[in-house]
C-alpha cells in the first residue's frame, strides 16, 4: 500500500461514536472523533434545558440501575407532560423524550442517572483524501 493510500485508510478509520466522559448528573454533549483535516462535528451544546419550556434529551442511567427506577421516571416525565421518544436497553439504559424544564432538572439531580444531554442530529464533513483537489 502507497503512503498516499495509507493515509487515506487512516483518515477514513476514524469513527464517530461516544469518546467523552460525563460525571453525574452533567448535561454535556459527547466529543466525537473526527478525520484528519475535516471540519468538527456540530452536537447541541450546553446545558440540556432550553428557554422554549420543552427540551428534546436523551437520559443516560447508570449500569445496575433497575427497570422499576427508569420506569418511575419515565413515568414522571409524562405526569409532567412529557413524551417519550425511545427507550434503550441494549447498548445503554435510558430513554430519548421531549419534556419540559423541570423534568430536565430533577433528572440532572438524580443520583441514578448518569447524564441528560440535548437529542439532536450530528454531522460529519470529511475532506477526500483519494483526489488531488
Amino acid at each position: 500500500m502507497s503512503s498516499h493510500q495509507n493515509e487515506a485508510a487512516n483518515a477514513f478509520s476514524a469513527s464517530v461514536l461516544p469518546v467523552g466522559t460525563h460525571s453525574p448528573g452533567s448535561a454535556t454533549a459527547h466529543s466525537l472523533a473526527t478525520a484528519p483535516g475535516s471540519a468538527p462535528s456540530t452536537v447541541p451544546s450546553g446545558n440540556a434545558s432550553s428557554a422554549g419550556g420543552t427540551n428534546k434529551v436523551i437520559v443516560v442511567f447508570k449500569n445496575g440501575t433497575s427497570s422499576e427506577v427508569i420506569d418511575s421516571a419515565i413515568e414522571d416525565v409524562k405526569s409532567k407532560g412529557g413524551k417519550i421518544a425511545h427507550r434503550y436497553e441494549s447498548a445503554l439504559l435510558g430513554f430519548s423524550a421531549e419534556m419540559p424544564d423541570n423534568s430536565v432538572q430533577a433528572l440532572n439531580t438524580d443520583p441514578s442517572v448518569d447524564y441528560v444531554e440535548p437529542d439532536g442530529e450530528v454531522s460529519i464533513y470529511t475532506k477526500n483524501l483519494l483526489s488531488n483537489k
